[in-house]
């Protein structure tokens, strides 16, 4: 089905034809019409974005499928190590394959600019090239200036070469993915997806006994896919891999993302919604508003029942591993990530950047330099899937959470949030998973969390806030775990802080009461607390913190705002 899918995209949105593929070059080998090389301009462009030289995209000729450690030359287009000769090793015996390549497509050509090429090919190795120009160059052909896949002549000459590759074994198969007699394709074209091979990767192939299908061996074709099928899906996918209006990284894996019939207004909506940058906050906290009214998703120029595809790519030794394909509807597809924005929400901090956390933050704050890049390489994958299709959120990523939090990081936003979330899909929880402060509940884990928030404040007062280190540093880990190892402990402290603060600590003094008088008296600190209820804990200390700073308006909005989603989600 994703073959499918994708050679549907080429159909509906390709206009470059089989045989022929975009491919990016750095220099031109511009040749004299008696094939001299008189010049070797710069095709290469800077990126204001990336801020660096990207190479030139033309529509070239196809890379040859299966190079690797062999010699394989390629057709008007190819480094430097076979159009000049450059490899100590093997760069006489690539020069003449480039050669005897050339020489065969173009045998019946007389253009100018292809007895240009025909010349240099017939010619001595080339020894007069700079040294800009290497072994890995990427180089094209110009003949006084224009280029030589431009030629009509030589195009016509490529696409009757290309077709009749495989037409002499006289073999014609169904192909699995159109349903039509076609030629087979062993060898399809490479993926170039971040992170995987330079060379590009495979998306669909074979290189052992135990991955073939029954009755053929690894050096059989991996699946009977027609020579059109092999050319469009390759050729689709690397089209929206190479743009940013069609993909985007989620850690080390790759989303790429696309509408039926060239729905663009959907995708770059999509784009966005997903990753919401900070000069998206304010309409994206407008849909974000509208819906917790109850409305649905509207977003100009989008249809959103139009049918929107979303695969996940993650780059490996061999091939391209699939984390998941999902369809759907457009406007599903921003319900599912719509809830789980509402899923995150929580009282933020003044500083806070994000309203509604993207992926890649949440995905920082599992590793220790709060890198997305560096999360575990099957969370990217999960979460993605997650938010996307409405289901349950990893617990490698809650668990990803716990352990910072139990390291000595701080209990910020983005981690509580991600608790909250977790705490909600996953383990059903509505009492405590709220925006904020939950003053009323009596859940233990959660009572706890607020009690040690409240016992933190009581050290900081009264050291007049000249700690290096509070009570968090030394026993959160093992009081959200195993409370009562420390809570006695705690407490006991707790005592000689309020004397040192005689009437500035009543609040909390009387905060403290309160929140022992709802555990139970015989059991106040339990032995040890489950994944969920450490994540309860861990809340319940935001959300006391948060309330710490929060002012009485702002508690009187948020407040507003859960009686409504409440009421919208009865």
């Amino acid at each position: 089905m994703i073959v499918q899918a994708l050679v549907k995209r080429y159909e509906d949105t390709q206009e470059i034809p089989p045989g022929w593929q975009k491919r990016g070059a750095s220099y031109a080998l511009n040749l004299s019409e008696n094939g001299e090389l008189i010049g070797f301009p710069l095709l290469e462009q800077e990126d204001p974005d990336r801020k660096k030289m990207m190479r030139q995209l033309f529509v070239l000729p196809t890379e040859p499928a299966g190079r690797t450690s062999g010699v394989k030359a390629a057709f008007l287009c190819d480094n430097g190590g076979y159009l000049c000769g450059l490899d100590p090793k093997r760069g006489e015996e690539k020069f003449r394959a480039a050669g005897r390549l050339h020489l065969q497509v173009l045998e019946n050509v007389d253009t100018p600019a292809a007895k240009a090429v025909k010349a240099y090919f017939a010619g001595e190795k080339p020894s007069d090239i700079p040294d800009y120009i290497t072994g890995n160059t990427v180089c094209v052909f110009q003949v006084n200036g224009r280029y030589a896949h431009e030629d009509e002549q030589i195009r016509r000459a490529w696409d009757a070469n290309h077709s009749g590759d495989t037409e002499g074994s006289g073999e014609m198969i169904r192909c699995l993915v159109t349903g039509k007699m076609d030629t087979p394709e062993p060898l399809h074209t490479k993926i170039k997806l971040r992170g995987g091979q330079s060379t590009g990767s495979s998306l669909i192939s074979a290189n052992a006994e135990s991955f073939a299908s029954y009755g053929k061996t690894a050096k059989d074709r991996a699946a009977d896919v027609g020579k059109f099928a092999a050319f469009a899906y390759p050729t689709a996918l690397n089209e929206m891999l190479a743009s940013d209006k069609h993909r985007q990284f989620v850690g080390t894996d790759t989303l790429t993302y696309w509408a039926e019939t060239d729905g663009e207004s959907e995708a770059a909506a999509f784009g966005w919604f997903f990753q919401p940058q900070e000069d998206d906050a304010e309409k994206l906290s407008a849909i974000m508003e509208r819906v917790a009214k109850g409305s649905h998703i509207e977003i100009e120029n989008c249809d959103m029942t139009r049918r929107f595809y979303l695969l996940c790519l993650s780059p490996n030794a061999g091939r391209i591993s699939v984390r998941f394909f999902h369809v759907d509807a457009f406007g599903s597809i921003l319900e599912n990530i719509a809830a789980h924005y509402r899923n995150l929400e929580i009282t933020l901090p003044q500083f806070a950047k994000f309203r509604y956390a993207p992926p890649w933050l949440l995905l920082g704050e599992t590793t220790v330099k709060k890198k997305a890049a560096d999360a575990a390489p099957l969370i990217g994958g999960q979460l993605t899937h997650s938010i996307l299709s409405g289901a349950v959120y990893p617990l490698t990523l809650y668990n990803a959470i716990l352990l910072r939090v139990k390291a000595g990081e701080d209990v910020n936003a983005v981690k509580a949030a991600i608790v909250k979330a977790t705490l909600i899909r996953n383990y059903h929880e509505s009492e405590v998973a709220t925006v904020s402060l939950n003053e009323q509940s009596g859940n233990k884990p959660y009572v706890l969390g607020r009690l040690f928030s409240v016992l933190e404040q009581l050290q900081q007062r009264a050291s007049g806030g000249s700690l290096n280190a509070t009570i968090r540093d030394r026993y959160f880990a093992t009081a959200c775990s195993n409370p009562k190892n420390v809570f006695p402990t705690l407490l006991k402290l707790s005592m000689h802080h309020a004397a040192k603060l005689d009437d500035a600590g009543t609040y909390h003094e009387i905060l403290k009461t309160r929140l022992l008088g709802r555990l139970d008296e015989q059991e106040p600190f339990p032995a040890a607390l489950s994944m969920d209820d450490q994540g309860r804990f861990i809340l319940g200390y935001y959300h006391q913190t948060q309330d710490f700073f929060t002012s009485k308006k702002d508690k009187e909005n948020n407040q507003e705002k859960e009686n409504q989603e409440g009421i919208n989600h009865v």
